[in-house]
């Protein structure tokens, strides 16, 4: 089946234009999206790290205690400000806390991160653990100093550029190319059919991706002139179309008066009229030591048939007055939907494991097409309308991005393993951060040297699975909890996975 296709002055501009952003971007685009495949199961992970964490039931949470608690041990910690404090979950089983320390006068705002153990309430700034959290970061590029997550921001702007160029010139021969799809013939041919049979396996999958990976990371910079002309220069009016929270107006020159011994009562009525049908999964305080003292109360509906399903209510401290409320089935504002239906989207939270499986399944025919591409760009190329030297370069291109693509494999893997061998503590974060970016490192200068696809993929290939095999062994080793004697779901589809 054929159809009409651009004509050739077109089709050469545009196949030009998807080669050259193709080779420039298949590597960035590689480690995003495999990347990103691990981050989709972040919440799966989080018991596989945390060793300590795995036969612990979670105990109810007072949100004054914890509060009082990093009042106590964060100093400095100003209450007035925004506060926010994630509940702990069966998956991620601590207390998460966001809030500001009071800056000295001359400086700007001192943001404060850590982390509570729900049952000693013990607290730490810095992540205890590393792999779920390198992998999300690294899938936009966060580790790059300043400019990492406006490059990824870009980088998915031009791979939707990318995919409608490449459905563009394969338009005319789509359905063809798809249904003769083989591996027999010369390699040119193989690696063409490859790239078109799994770019249009995947084409919507990664459309969605560039435009709400593109939205979350280039938001900012696009609403900056929005701001300045139609908001007056607030940016809390714009963040507040999307998140109620910003909507509620404080005066700075209210009363002292301390509104923490407010905090129990209001959450217990909260429980009492919203916690058979909802899920609290945090709450953000502001002005805790003024008179118009506010909570913020985020929740998730308890139905998996809700796809919008997170709702935002919130109350004045001093007397329980609701400011707000857009709840799911209820009341929902139609911004709030919006924009959640982009978060559910981009991180596959909307179909429960099934549907990341499916997500991470796409993923790697990402990484396939991609590599695909590179080896169809170069196959193409060897021919007599080149030079030696050319062809040199073509042949040095391919094996740089084949090497730093394929290592990541191994090197996730050394990542996990040094998650467990790295012994707990100040530092631990630091360290398996550095044995999983140096191996990765080594990796790839290993692959530069092989300096031939096919050495270069037996070797990563190799490196695999051994390291794959490794990971459950230390597991084993580190905590005596194999895979075939624990009760911990999340640890031994872990362990088995790999």
């Amino acid at each position: 089946m054929k159809l009409k296709g651009p004509g050739n002055r077109t089709f050469n501009i545009l196949f030009h234009l998807h080669t050259v952003c193709g080779i420039i971007l298949s590597a960035v685009l590689f480690v995003i999206f495999l990347a990103g495949a691990f981050t989709l199961f972040k919440n799966e992970f989080y018991l596989w790290e945390n060793a300590d964490l795995r036969q612990r039931s979670i105990p109810e949470v007072d949100p004054r205690e914890i509060l009082e608690r990093v009042n106590a041990l964060v100093e400095d910690f100003d209450l007035n400000d925004d506060t926010f404090i994630s509940f702990p979950t069966e998956q991620t089983p601590l207390i998460k806390v966001y809030g500001h320390r009071k800056p000295p006068r001359s400086e700007e705002e001192v943001h404060y991160t850590g982390k509570m153990n729900p049952v000693t309430l013990e607290l730490s700034e810095q992540g205890t653990t590393a792999i779920g959290e390198t992998l999300y970061r690294l899938h936009f590029l966060d580790q790059i100093p300043y400019a990492g997550q406006l490059l990824a921001g870009f980088v998915s702007v031009f791979f939707v550029f990318s995919l409608i160029t490449g459905v563009v010139i394969h338009w005319k021969n789509l359905f063809t190319k798809f249904w003769s799809f083989s591996l027999k013939g010369i390699r040119k041919q193989i690696w063409t059919n490859a790239h078109t049979v799994f770019g249009i396996l995947g084409l919507p999958f990664q459309l969605m991706y560039a435009v709400t990976g593109a939205f979350y990371l280039l938001l900012a910079l696009v609403l900056m002139p929005v701001v300045m002309v139609l908001f007056d220069g607030v940016p809390e009016k714009v963040y507040a179309l999307a998140f109620p929270a910003y909507g509620v107006h404080y005066d700075e020159e209210a009363a002292d008066c301390s509104m923490l011994g407010k905090l129990p009562e209001l959450h217990r009525q909260v429980l009492d009229e919203y916690g058979n049908k909802y899920e609290i999964i945090g709450i953000q305080t502001h002005h805790l030591l003024k008179e118009d003292g506010v909570v913020n109360y985020r929740f998730v509906s308890r139905s998996p048939a809700v796809f919008a399903s997170h709702g935002y209510i919130s109350f004045r401290l001093l007397d329980g007055t609701r400011l707000y409320s857009s709840m799911p089935e209820v009341d929902k504002k139609f911004t709030h939907k919006i924009i959640e239906a982009v978060m559910h989207l981009h991180f596959g939270t909307f179909g429960g494991v099934w549907l990341k499986i499916l997500y991470f399944i796409l993923s790697l025919f990402t990484c396939f097409m991609l590599i695909s591409g590179v080896l169809l760009w170069k196959e193409a190329r060897n021919n007599r309308q080149y030079t030696f030297e050319q062809k040199r370069f073509h042949h040095r291109v391919t094996i740089v991005c084949l090497a730093v693509c394929l290592s990541l494999f191994p090197a996730i893997a050394v990542l996990f393993a040094a998650e467990r061998l790295v012994g707990t503590g100040e530092g631990h974060v630091s360290t398996v951060n550095t044995i999983f970016f140096g191996s990765w490192a080594i990796l790839t200068l290993v692959g530069i040297w092989l300096n031939e696809e096919a050495k270069l993929t037996y070797f990563n290939a190799g490196a695999l699975a051994l390291l794959s095999l490794a990971v459950p062994v230390v597991n084993g080793l580190t905590t005596s909890d194999w895979f075939w004697q624990t009760r911990v779901t999340q640890v031994w589809v872990t362990d088995v996975c790999w």
